[in-house]
């Protein structure tokens, strides 16, 4: 009869440390980089909120970044992806027209003006709860003052909407201020499209 075949203690407790260090041990991966912190913090409590370890790190220039695990990167891509973050950026009004000593010509300050017009409406849409993006384009046909038929201003509004979220309701609202906001538009020369996600595919 073969005698029982013992293990050193401190020979098992190393392996099992060696073991649990193997398993901890995920390289880390540069999800987004050159973030305001604001949109920094929406994602890391968000992927926090669905069992993804992250953090960010400071970037260059007072901006951040955040890293997850390698191995956790796709399904981190996929989660900020369904939740449209990290945020577009936006330059409304006030960025487009700051001083500066370039002199533009009456069109294309025309042409910034209904940019900037429909970047700070898309903005405010992309507010809106269960809205994960919005789009607006803006025409505003340089009518002949003499002219006895005058072409319409219109808009159009593209909205990304979460895939459990019915933005339905809002759409008269969002026709209300896009109307309101800019001069001569009628109410029925504003459409508003619904783009709805699909939901997360299952495990």
């Amino acid at each position: 009869m073969k005698p029982p075949v013992t293990r050193h203690p401190s020979l098992a407790a190393a392996i099992a440390t060696l073991a649990l260090l193997a398993t901890g041990c995920d390289k880390e991966t540069r999800l987004n980089s050159n973030l305001e912190e604001t949109q920094a913090n929406l994602i890391v409590a968000a992927l926090l909120d669905a069992g993804i370890s992250a953090h960010k790190s400071p970037g260059d220039e007072g901006a951040w970044n955040v890293e997850v695990a390698e191995s956790r990167f796709a399904e981190a891509a996929n989660l900020l992806d369904r939740k449209g973050l990290p945020r577009r950026a936006f330059n409304g009004v006030g960025e487009v027209f700051k001083k500066s000593g370039m002199v533009s010509s009456p069109s294309e300050e025309r042409i910034r003006f209904m940019d900037a017009l429909a970047q700070d409406l898309a903005r405010t849409i992309s507010g809106i709860d269960g809205v994960l993006d919005a789009r607006v384009h803006i025409v505003l046909p340089e009518n002949d003052p003499f002219a006895r038929n005058a072409l319409p201003s219109s808009a159009a509004v593209a909205i990304r909407a979460r895939w459990d979220a019915d933005v339905s309701e809002y759409i008269p609202s969002i026709k209300s201020l896009v109307k309101n906001a800019i001069e001569g538009l009628a109410f029925e020369k504003i459409t508003v499209t619904v783009f709805q996600d699909p939901p997360p595919a299952k495990k």
